[in-house]
C-alpha cells in the first residue's frame, strides 16, 4: 500500500490486489469519467486529481505501471471513491 496526495492534500491510496490489479480510493465529492464507443471505463478523475487514463501511467513503489483497465467500484460510505485499475509493467 502507499499513499499518495492530491494537488490540494488529501490522500489517496493506492493498494496492490494482485499482480495485475491496483486499487485506487480516497475522499471525492466530485469525480468524471468516460467510456468509450463500446462502454468500457477509459478515465476517472478524482476531485484534485490523480486523474487515470487507459494507457497512462501510474506509479506505485518506485515502478511505473501503464494502466490497461478501469472500473469503479460502488462505495458504502458517502464521499468515498474507489476504483480498480489493470495495470502493466
Amino acid at each position: 500500500m502507499e499513499i499518495i496526495k492530491n494537488r490540494y492534500g488529501a490522500e489517496r491510496v493506492i493498494e496492490k490486489i494482485n499482480n495485475n490489479t491496483f486499487r485506487v480510493m480516497g475522499e471525492s465529492l466530485v469525480n468524471r469519467g468516460s467510456e468509450d464507443k463500446d462502454g468500457n471505463q477509459t478515465m476517472f478523475d478524482f476531485e484534485g486529481g490523480p486523474c487515470l487514463t487507459v494507457g497512462g501511467n501510474i506509479r506505485y513503489l518506485k515502478s511505473n505501471w501503464t494502466i490497461t483497465s478501469i472500473q469503479s467500484e460502488d462505495s458504502r460510505h458517502e464521499g468515498l471513491s474507489s476504483v480498480r485499475i489493470g495495470v502493466k509493467l
